[in-house]
């Protein structure tokens, strides 16, 4: 058989055309050869190293499929440009020169997106665009490290690639009616629009969706649906589909406030006494599944677990973000998401009303403390605009301060706690709001005195009395699961010296995660939301369990109606919160309906009385926010229309940056 890449001078471009789609069709086998040895990889490392939710044989079924399907519409990308590319370069082995290069291009990229959901056990999606270049710099720096098993990921897929180029460039197996079968094949499933990605509710688990996906279909289907997305246009919907009664179509959210003071019950108050003081403690990445009763993964975090016994505990409390970039608008302020996040509009970022701007004009001190970069996410920017007292961030501590080990994040939280207790102790005697963010709970789950750590999870594990098939599980993760001991035993000496302080008698703590830490795989769709809420005081009257739903959106509203209520601090009777507050009830249900944002650029999640939607899947959230697939399309369409009444206010929003009038703003922010 004459080699593929040999062409007799003037030959007929027909027969000239014929022998490279030919060519085209042989080498194409290597890079599925290559492609399968990446995914094959892939698999191996999740297996081994994780335990996957459902049937493992269905994921796999469902994996190679989304492989094929990719693997077919990625030619009739790859063809016009390989016979443009043909067209120029000549000579010796081109059609290898070319295809090599071409393939090369996709397997890095496609082995790229496998090892950074083998590193974080999420898939890359377009949240990569939602984040400035430094930050994305940060979070690698702060998180991946190279492995044996990361770069054999890389270098054998290419290695299998280049040497099956030579063997099928060499001895062809399609023949060129083969080749223009696999070729019609191709182009008949893509225009046909079979989609490379599983069904959604074909997997039981994201983390078993997300294994079986193929990680580069997920990104360019999530790249696409991004850039050409369009902002919905205010409609009119039925009026079952909004929460409140607005006020002012030019301000989507505005609206009259009228929430309830539900925390007054809960505290011994004396009369005269001064406004507490507030300190919010923002852990990273603290989820449910790890922490308090009845943890599905079994609870470490024992200290957070005593003091819950003694504070009121929101069992099924929600982040309304899957990252960091939106819990201080959310915790704070009850703001909406915009399209990126409320922070992502930067410098330019509307006029709002927060705890920290209202609490301020009542004579609050307002400080955020942090061991990180204070312009990631553009945390500052917001702080800022809320004119706070002080900001501390990773370039304000001196040489006595630790940081995390071989990571660039910044310090670790037993630092960032001791900075603001040292701040604290030296307060003038004004109340203060402070917000303290952590941040060792964080990739690459590095902290100081690890090992010590590590041998507080083995007794921890025996202490929750584990099988050896639960040990096995867990020591997957003990990096993880010590920086969470870590972390628990930082915020049990805050807490201790933070008794020896002279205001702590008339403190609240609010304590929650930003959102639950995603290399632990969920085991729902909401369970990266699942995080706990503890509000304690040595004021309480009484601990209490919640097992209602709220959210990080609840909060705000809760605490500014208490404080006005009980201790007759001014509050704007105008608000925009996106929330309706706390619900108190102590058995399961669900009274709010608010959107729940997975990652910066994507926005497809809503939940709603005891329904969560999920794209255009419905389910019913069960005890421990478990979920059951529901086939109901009057619920769906009501789910769909109150969904789409928020994102056309919060696309009005992104449009006109308006949240409030310059009369309730300037009450709070004279003009200067």
């Amino acid at each position: 058989m004459v080699k593929l890449t040999a062409q007799a001078a003037g030959t007929p471009w027909p027969i000239r055309l014929g022998e490279r789609l030919t060519a085209f069709g042989n080498l194409s086998l290597a890079l599925l050869l290559a492609l399968l040895t990446g995914r094959l990889m892939e698999l191996s490392g999740v297996l081994v190293t994780t335990e996957v939710p459902g049937d493992v044989a269905m994921v796999i079924v469902a994996a190679l499929r989304s492989d094929l399907v990719l693997f077919l519409e990625l030619l009739v990308f790859l063809l016009p440009l390989f016979l443009a590319c043909r067209m120029i370069l000549r000579g010796k082995n081109a059609d290898v020169r070319v295809y090599g290069g071409l393939g090369s291009l996709v397997l890095i990229g496609a082995v790229a997106l496998s090892s950074y959901f083998l590193f974080s056990r999420v898939p890359l999606g377009s949240d990569l665009f939602g984040y400035s270049l430094s930050d994305i710099l940060t979070t690698a720096r702060g998180g991946y490290h190279f492995t044996e098993l990361s770069v054999a990921t890389l270098l054998l897929p290419l290695a299998v690639f280049w040497v099956a180029l030579r063997i099928f460039n060499r001895h062809p197996v399609l023949e060129p009616r083969a080749a223009l079968l696999l070729l019609g094949i191709a182009v008949t499933l893509t225009v046909s629009g079979v989609r490379p990605l599983p069904a959604r509710g074909a997997l039981r688990s994201e983390f078993a969706y997300n294994v079986a996906a193929n990680k580069a279909a997920l990104f360019i289907a999530d790249a696409f649906a991004h850039l050409g997305r369009s902002l919905p246009v205010m409609r009119r919907v039925p009026d079952t589909a909004q929460q409140f009664r607005y006020l002012d179509p030019q301000y989507p959210f505005l609206r009259g406030e009228d929430t309830h003071d539900v925390l007054g019950e809960y505290f011994n108050l004396e009369p005269g006494a001064p406004p507490p003081n507030i300190v919010f403690l923002g852990v990273e990445g603290l989820g449910r599944a790890f922490s308090g009763p009845n943890a599905y993964l079994g609870s470490f975090t024992p200290f957070l677990d005593e003091l819950a016994g003694q504070s009121l505990y929101f069992e099924n409390f929600l982040a309304s973000q899957g990252r960091t970039f939106a819990s201080l608008p959310s915790i704070l302020g009850s703001l909406p998401f915009a399209e990126q996040g409320f922070n992502s509009f930067g410098s330019r970022m509307p006029k709002s009303l927060t705890l920290l701007s209202i609490l301020k004009r009542s004579g609050y001190r307002t400080r955020f403390f942090c061991g990180t970069r204070l312009d990631f996410d553009h945390q500052g920017d917001f702080l800022a605009q809320q004119d706070i007292d002080l900001m501390v961030g990773i370039g304000d501590y001196d040489a006595s301060y630790y940081r995390l080990p071989g990571s660039d994040w910044g310090y670790a939280d037993q630092e960032i706690l001791r900075k603001a207790l040292l701040t604290e102790r030296d307060d003038s005697g004004r109340p203060y709001v402070d917000y303290v963010q952590t941040i060792s709970t964080h990739p690459r789950y590095a902290v100081p005195g690890q090992e010590k750590y590590l041998r507080l999870f083995e007794d921890r594990m025996r202490e929750l009395q584990f099988s050896e098939a639960e040990k096995a599980n867990h020591r997957q993760y003990r990096e993880i699961y010590s920086t969470i001991l870590y972390s628990d035993a930082a915020l049990r000496t805050y807490f201790e010296e933070a008794a020896k302080l002279p205001g702590y008698r008339n403190t609240i703590f609010i304590i929650t995660g930003d959102h639950r830490l995603a290399e632990i795989p969920p085991s729902t769709r909401i369970d990266r939301y699942h995080v706990p809420l503890i509000i304690f005081s040595p004021r309480l009257s009484r601990p209490a369990r919640i097992q209602s739903i709220s959210s990080h959106l609840d909060i705000a509203p809760t605490l500014l109606a208490f404080l006005r209520h009980r201790y007759g601090l001014n509050a704007p009777d105008q608000v925009t919160w996106v929330g309706s507050g706390l619900d108190m009830e102590p058995s399961l249900r669900n009274v709010h309906r608010y959107p729940l944002k997975r990652a910066i650029t994507s926005l497809d999640q809503y939940v709603s009385g005891m329904l969560f939607l999920d794209g255009d899947a419905l389910f019913a959230i069960e005890r421990d926010l478990d979920l059951e697939p529901v086939r109901d399309d009057a619920a769906l369409e009501r789910l769909r229309a109150e969904f789409a009444d928020y994102q056309a206010r919060n696309a009005l929003f992104q449009r006109e940056h308006r949240l409030i009038p310059d009369g309730v703003y300037t009450a709070y922010f004279p003009r200067r």
